[in-house]
């Protein structure tokens, strides 16, 4: 046994050693085994020269951008000296306008891309221009092998091969192995096939829609005018040509000869209110973004203000696959790089801002059992967050105001029908007592002065009226 751990000298070290082979999925990706994978249908120039000359588009990428990055991102760690080290790196890098341009980029193409200026020390980053991402190739499981990127001089240059550890892609979906992403806008921006005939993406044909509708509009403001002199000869003719150029708006004329004016316009019973009510709430759709919230009467901005949740969810998803991405492929490297266990430092990055506490039905009723909500607000959140079918607060008010009335007038019935048993009993005079008291008055003798009621001259003198 010469070896130091006991491996007897006939057995060679080498066999006693596992071999460890890479496991490799059986399904292939089989588009990769023979060309590159290049984006589906529409380039990265071309998504964002749509973004660019498309304020439909402008306006549901600059937004969702701001509610993912316009919140608060927090990073911290289990100790302080690495959440400094990350704080410190993001400030001195300029990180968060460079993160906030990338999530731009990555609305916008459907895919970004950061690099690290130095694999080993991650001293700075910086965002691969997408202009200049031709395609990508993978081997046949689907293993990144290098970016195919255009270079000034008009050739192309394989991207990260053979350093791929210093690229950070950024996805904005990704669903069957696909090579690359898809912009917010992707359904909008590619061609469609209709039988034989291919169609224009429908941003180029809302291109078009609001070419005719400013050419419809010149037109009747300014129509092709023909002025035809019948019988006339050509030097006529060139006369009243010059006469009808020199002409401004008030001017009058004396003429032996009637021309015919005739105006070709747009006809003002021609109606494509439908048809662009369609393309504005297909771009709805495309875009993900409800446009009416800002373009919209009140009832259209009413009915977009629902679907806030929806956008919210939706943003919120994407800040969680970004707090993720950031966390595994350039936080816990940069600690690692100083001398911390991103294991241990368990490196959390949260938009706190934006993360709204999604209530729970019990929590709601011990919010109203609190008095924290009032009875108007319980209900509005159930009739939101549940689906139930509550009644309107006015009928509910009006049925507790008549409830109210009604025990109000039962309790004044009982006041009134109440009797005091306690109380001394009021003297009933009968039909007898009045007779003999009419019977006493009559035989009392009186004065005159007390028949008159003038007691004080009472004379006293066989008077009975005391």
């Amino acid at each position: 046994m010469n070896s130091p751990i006991g491996t007897p000298a006939h057995v060679s070290e080498s066999s006693q050693l596992p071999q460890v082979q890479e496991k490799v999925p059986l399904a292939k990706i089989v588009s990769s085994n023979y060309t590159r994978e290049e984006p589906a249908g529409v380039t990265f120039q071309q998504l964002i020269r749509y973004h660019d000359r498309t304020p439909q588009l402008q306006i549901a990428v600059s937004s969702y951008s701001e509610l993912i990055t316009g919140t608060e991102m927090n990073i911290t760690c289990k100790s302080d000296e690495a959440t400094k080290i990350l704080n410190d790196w993001i400030r001195q890098t300029n990180f968060y306008e460079k993160f906030e341009n990338m999530v731009t980029t990555n609305l916008i193409c459907g895919n970004a891309l950061l690099e690290k200026l130095d694999e080993s020390d991650t001293q700075d980053v910086e965002e691969v221009d997408m202009n200049t991402i031709i395609s990508k190739k993978r081997d046949q499981y689907g293993k990144l092998l290098y970016y195919e990127a255009r270079t000034q001089a008009g050739g192309t240059d394989k991207l990260g091969e053979g350093k791929l550890g210093k690229f950070i892609e950024f996805n904005l979906t990704n669903y069957s192995r696909q090579a690359w992403g898809k912009s917010l806008f992707y359904s909008l921006a590619i061609p469609r096939t209709v039988g034989n005939r291919t169609t224009l993406p429908l941003v180029e044909i809302m291109w078009g829609i609001e070419d005719a509708m400013g050419a419809i509009i010149l037109n009747n403001a300014y129509p092709i005018t023909t002025i035809t002199y019948p019988a006339a000869n050509d030097d006529y003719l060139e006369k009243e040509a010059t006469r009808w150029q020199r002409y401004k708006p008030g001017d009058k004329r004396v003429q032996k000869i009637k021309p015919e004016i005739e105006f070709f316009e747009t006809q003002g019973n021609s109606k494509y209110t439908d048809y662009i009510a369609h393309i504005e709430k297909a771009f709805e759709l495309g875009t993900q973004f409800p446009h009416d919230i800002l373009t919209g009467d009140f009832t259209s901005r009413a009915s977009s203000e629902t679907t806030d949740n929806i956008v919210m969810k939706k943003v919120r998803g994407h800040q969680r696959y970004l707090s993720n991405k950031l966390k595994t492929e350039l936080f816990d490297p940069i600690l690692s790089q100083n001398g911390f266990d991103p294991e241990s430092e368990d490196c959390q990055v949260q938009f706190t801002t934006q993360n709204i506490i999604e209530l729970e039905v019990n929590q709601v009723k011990d919010l109203h059992q609190s008095r924290l909500l009032s009875d108007n607000e319980s209900r509005e959140w159930l009739r939101v967050n549940t689906g139930m079918e509550l009644p309107d607060d006015d009928i509910l008010a009006q049925q507790k105001e008549d409830e109210d009335k009604k025990q109000e007038d039962e309790m004044k019935a009982k006041a009134n029908g109440f009797k005091n048993k306690f109380a001394p009993k009021e003297s009933v005079l009968t039909k007898k007592d009045l007779a003999d008291i009419q019977t006493t008055t009559k035989r009392l003798k009186k004065c005159t002065a007390c028949k008159e009621g003038q007691h004080t001259f009472c004379s006293k003198r066989g008077c009975q009226c005391q």
